[in-house]
């Protein structure tokens, strides 16, 4: 029985895997369910194996194609599939990284909410900070972000106890309803896909949603184009490039798990 497991669905993301895996293992994260939905999964299965013969990752391809909105269902097996194997289940993607800012353990902060059925982060989105290249890292690399109560910083992604999740209610990949009991943010006010105020004193993600000039233009663009979400453009990077607030404290905390990648 894990305490804390986290789950992603990932398409095109080699360059980062290891990092995401590193950092979160070293802030308390103890298992990984991964649903691969690379074209050609030999790279992603050589990154993940040692992961997976230590028996931290699960890497389980599934070939999704271009059908959006299994992403949902994606989401439900791994609910299915965990309950009664974890007391928490985190779904986080790729380009988020989840910061406890005041201890160094995220199996700590969660012992604080264990009366409710799970915990919405707000994000911090970070933008390049000038990386026209991708850089070797990003927590240690990309170091600007927006304003903390910029608009778009209202959104949450949750942790939640995965035997209370109503999986016919699930509609979205940010908030999962639950049965009784509430998702509540860091000031236990009950929370959906949004919040009505931005808080992260406690706990916050570290959202690198458009990374370098070079991960924008491709690979968010090719991949999500390839899932059939929305289109991804010029427009949409010049909103996302955010770099008003220089803020290097997963660097300073953590920066040296991963000091070694490339």
């Amino acid at each position: 029985m894990h305490y804390l497991t986290m789950g992603a669905v990932f398409r095109m993301e080699n360059s980062w895997l290891e990092e995401w895996i590193r950092y979160h293992l070293a802030v308390g994260v103890e298992h990984f369910i991964l649903y691969n939905d690379d074209d050609d999964t030999h790279v992603s299965d050589r990154i993940l194996q040692p992961y997976v013969e230590q028996g931290l990752v699960e890497n389980i391809h599934m070939n999704r194609g271009n059908d959006p909105f299994n992403h949902i269902g994606r989401y439900r097996k791994m609910i299915e599939s965990m309950t009664g194997k974890t007391r928490w289940l985190a779904f986080i993607d790729l380009d988020e990284f989840m910061l406890p800012r005041n201890c160094d353990d995220l199996r700590l902060l969660l012992q604080d909410y264990e009366e409710h059925n799970g915990l919405a982060m707000n994000w911090s989105i970070y933008g390049t900070g000038g990386c026209v290249k991708r850089p070797p890292t990003q927590i240690n690399h990309l170091l600007y972000r927006s304003e903390i109560h910029w608009e778009p910083n209202r959104f949450v992604k949750s942790i939640v106890k995965p035997e209370k999740v109503i999986l016919d209610k699930m509609y979205d990949v940010h908030h999962f309803p639950t049965e009784g009991g509430d998702t509540v943010n860091e000031n236990y006010e009950p929370v959906h896909a949004m919040t009505h105020g931005i808080s992260t004193e406690k706990m916050r993600i570290n959202h690198y949603v458009v990374r370098s000039y070079q991960d924008f233009w491709e690979v968010k663009i090719k991949r999500n184009s390839a899932i059939g979400v929305a289109p991804f453009d010029g427009e949409y990077l010049e909103r996302h490039d955010r770099n008003e607030v220089f803020d290097d404290e997963i660097s300073r905390r953590f920066g040296h798990v991963v000091q070694n990648l490339r």
